[in-house]
């Protein structure tokens, strides 16, 4: 599938015309940037959007009232979630993220460690039984494990239960959406009817829905929509919708919003794992720095608990820099609903404001050797030296990413359950051998294998 990409710099009359294969969107992007620098106008089909990597600019983008509503090529998930937190106007988002807070509170997720580090036992079993492995499928089947006992309050050991496919169906839904987001040739509906990926994408959602749907019904006959709380205000997700006041949750509402949680934490959580593991098999000598750490607050063999995560900086500023070099999330998608100043433009009303967190990641006026991989750029007197809003893993503003403690909770529970029993060896020696394919999310064109040893007794 082609498209027409059509760019036209901001200082120049110059336009150009790119034919291309949605494969090449990534690398078309990076081509433009290094050939233009940022910002520049960028059309997609008949889409037009200001494309930026300045911190400044972010700043105005993620904060503006005026810029709280998803970018148009969104509209395409509207099949799958168009009800949900992440497509739902300003102001309705307003009063949903509101609600949905209260099941992300601290004492909640406090409780989920002991999950997080449950489900480690059958990660480390299947690391232990390969020789080498894929880590973007078991850390994806890891974290959809775990969403599942955590937000969902339900055990499926989807670890141990291959047969069941909810990561794989959600994988395709996210690769297929992401090709018509930026297809600008046919309307999405057109294109649905017309082509095999989307006649698999349609079967895909409704394989997704039945399953979510038996899980609401599991989870209607274990607890009862009549069952008592010792605090209604602060219950699991699931919990909570189930529990709204009458008429604000229906089952296809709740069943979108599981959707759309079970994608964030596949893809933000299981994805960054993958990239955390490469780099550290990268870098031996920062394992090992994250292994004496994690020996230091947690032994050898006892659990981990919610306690000792405060305690792992160091894991956290690897995992924060693994988020920095290779963010899971490359773009960022806003559209402006009223004419916008940024810096000494005027931003038109209806332009898709697109800023790209892959190129502010790596943008040498916020960090010096970009494509070194260095922890301790997140040293706290490091982070005080730098604009805020160069580094955004989880998004910034208003509209941040509501589960970025829960993902960082179960990272850092992850890294140090894995590192503390195994050295990890990665088959790439630099990010600079990696190649990437993306739109919704950052992956890999080939498989990211690792090879995984036990770590000799003491």
């Amino acid at each position: 599938m082609s498209y027409i990409l059509h760019l036209q710099t901001p200082n120049t009359n110059e336009k150009n015309y790119y034919v291309l294969h949605f494969s090449d969107l990534f690398q078309a992007i990076e081509h433009i940037s290094k050939k233009y620098g940022f910002p520049c106008n960028l059309w997609i089909g008949h889409h037009y959007h200001y494309v930026t990597a300045d911190a400044d600019d972010v700043r105005v983008i993620l904060n503006s009232p005026h810029s709280l509503n998803k970018m148009s090529i969104y509209n395409i998930m509207g099949l799958l979630m168009a009800d949900t937190l992440l497509l739902l106007p300003a102001e309705e988002w307003k009063l949903q993220r509101k609600f949905f807070s209260k099941s992300f509170s601290q004492p909640i997720l406090n409780s989920f460690v002991e999950v997080f580090y449950k489900k480690t036992s059958s990660l480390l079993n299947i690391i232990k039984e390969a020789e080498e492995v894929d880590v973007f499928d078991v850390f994806e089947q890891y974290t959809i494990d775990a969403f599942c006992e955590t937000i969902i309050g339900l055990d499926y050991d989807m670890q141990n239960n291959p047969q069941i496919k909810i990561a794989e169906w959600l994988g395709d839904i996210q690769t297929i959406s992401g090709k018509y987001m930026v297809s600008g040739l046919l309307h999405p509906d057109m294109m649905i009817i017309l082509t095999a990926e989307g006649r698999k994408v349609i079967q895909r959602i409704k394989q997704t829905k039945a399953f979510i749907r038996d899980i609401i019904k599991r989870k209607r006959k274990a607890f009862g929509e009549d069952s008592e709380y010792a605090d209604k205000n602060a219950l699991p997700l699931l919990d909570a919708m189930l529990h709204a006041k009458e008429g604000r949750f229906n089952d296809e509402k709740i069943n979108q919003e599981l959707i759309l949680f079970a994608l964030a934490a596949t893809d933000t959580s299981g994805y960054t794992l993958a990239y955390v593991f490469t780099l550290l098999g990268m870098h031996p000598d920062i394992q090992e720095k994250v292994y004496d750490e994690v020996i230091s607050v947690v032994g050898r063999d006892r659990p981990i608990y919610n306690e000792d995560l405060p305690n792992l900086k160091y894991v956290e500023r690897c995992i924060l820099e693994s988020m920095r070099i290779l963010p899971v999330t490359p773009f960022i998608g806003r559209m402006a609903m009223a004419d916008l100043t940024v810096g000494s433009k005027i931003i038109p009303k209806g332009t898709n404001l697109f800023v790209s967190m892959f190129d502010l990641h790596r943008n040498e006026k916020y960090w010096p050797e970009p494509l070194i991989y260095n922890p301790d750029r997140f040293l706290p007197e490091e982070v005080a030296k730098r604009d805020p809003y160069a580094f955004i893993p989880f998004s910034a503003g208003p509209r941040n990413c509501i589960g970025k403690t829960y993902a960082m909770m179960l990272m850092k529970t992850v890294v140090a359950s894995v590192i503390r029993n195994y050295k990890v060896f990665s088959n790439y020696q630099s990010v600079t051998e990696l190649k990437f394919s993306s739109c919704i999310t950052m992956k890999t064109r080939h498989h990211l294998d690792c090879r995984f040893k036990p770590r000799s007794p003491p």
